[in-house]
């Protein structure tokens, strides 16, 4: 058991140390969050309603209300259980954001009604459509976000423009957020204790518990990458995917790939460790058997743990980065894939 509870602290390390894309530049330091309207987020579903079906799709904007309180609230405006109502994804509740739910209501109810009931929650109510399917989780593209960082250094304009110009060329360590592994990262430690025990899931908060160790593991993965030299290319035996449609394939043909990955045609990913995880090959899967050797795991490990892994792209692209000086600091806009944390983008620019 203490073998494992070194491997714990040897990853709670590792996850406060991650690398810099821009660490050649100065950051500048500032505050994120300091009010709800600091830090804006809206969802981009992968589809639009079909305006027919007998789901009722709702975007609403709120503050200060987390996503499964919301849920409720809808739920008991109509009286659903919770499993008639839907949504792609978690938002932080500290913010101002756009997001939509399904809700399973009869044809036969009156627009004019349901509008009337949603009238009594403190949301703004933006859209009303109607669907065939619910809203899953998962089911989100993209997420738009418009933050701002206070506190900064009068002429940090300058040197946030250097930072995102060096993000732009480079792209972005697709690190997972340190509220990913819970508060001192302690979902680590029992993470690391369900693998000591052999102990599998048994909960929702285990999934969590398991997840935050493959996410730890990606980071750790990536953090040894850039270190080697190779953040920013394709090496033998890749796991790659097309940013057109997300397919993934083994990399055979070195030199074409790395062409690919230049035009941003493809973008290498890394391990999100599970026993149906899509395998490297050649020098990229001995790189992650390394890491799995390291902490004494194999996919057994993640047998136990009911995970079954996936892929993970690697770098971000932020074609859309922009910063504006305004007078309480600098407002930053990006649009981040599913799954990728704001606080990596701004962590490069606060440090």
């Amino acid at each position: 058991m203490e073998e494992y509870q070194q491997s714990a602290d040897a990853l709670k390390a590792a996850m406060r140390e991650l690398p810099y894309v821009s660490a050649d530049l100065p950051g500048i330091g500032g505050a994120i969050k300091e009010e709800p309207e600091h830090f804006q987020v809206e969802e981009v579903l992968p589809y639009a309603a079909c305006g027919q079906g007998e789901h009722l799709y709702v975007t609403l904007r709120r503050k200060l209300w987390n996503t499964a309180d919301v849920a409720a609230a809808l739920g008991k405006c109509f009286g659903l259980k919770s499993a008639d109502i839907g949504w792609g994804g978690r938002k932080d509740k500290q913010a101002v954001t756009t997001q939509t739910f399904s809700l399973l209501l009869p044809l036969s109810m009156p627009m004019e009604e349901i509008r009337a009931r949603l009238s009594a929650l403190p949301f703004e109510i933006l859209d009303l459509n109607r669907h065939r399917n619910k809203i899953k989780t998962g089911h989100v593209a993209a997420n738009r976000f418009r933050i701002l960082l206070s506190q900064t250094a009068p002429g940090s304009i300058v040197q946030a423009q250097a930072i995102a110009a060096a993000v732009l060329q480079r792209g972005l360590p697709n690190f997972f957020g340190e509220q990913r592994f819970g508060r001192e990262m302690s979902n680590l430690d029992r993470a690391m204790g369900m693998v000591a025990k052999k102990h599998s899931p048994r909960s929702k908060q285990d999934d969590l518990m398991v997840s935050a160790l493959q996410s730890a593991l990606f980071n750790l993965w990536l953090t040894r990458r850039m270190a080697r030299g190779h953040g920013n290319q394709i090496i033998a035996g890749d796991v790659a995917q097309k940013t057109d449609t997300g397919g993934l394939f083994v990399v055979e043909d070195l030199v074409e790939a790395q062409q690919r990955f230049s035009q941003s045609a493809i973008v290498y990913t890394g391990p999100i460790f599970g026993f149906k995880m899509k395998a490297a090959a050649l020098e990229a899967a001995s790189f992650e058997q390394q890491i799995l050797d390291e902490f004494q795991m194999d996919s057994g490990t993640f047998k136990q743990l009911k995970a079954p892994g996936s892929r993970r792209e690697a770098l971000l692209r932020l074609p859309d980065l922009a910063v504006k000086p305004v007078e309480a600091g600098l407002w930053f806009s990006f649009t981040l894939p599913a799954g990728a944390y704001a606080t990596t983008v701004l962590r490069e620019f606060m440090r």
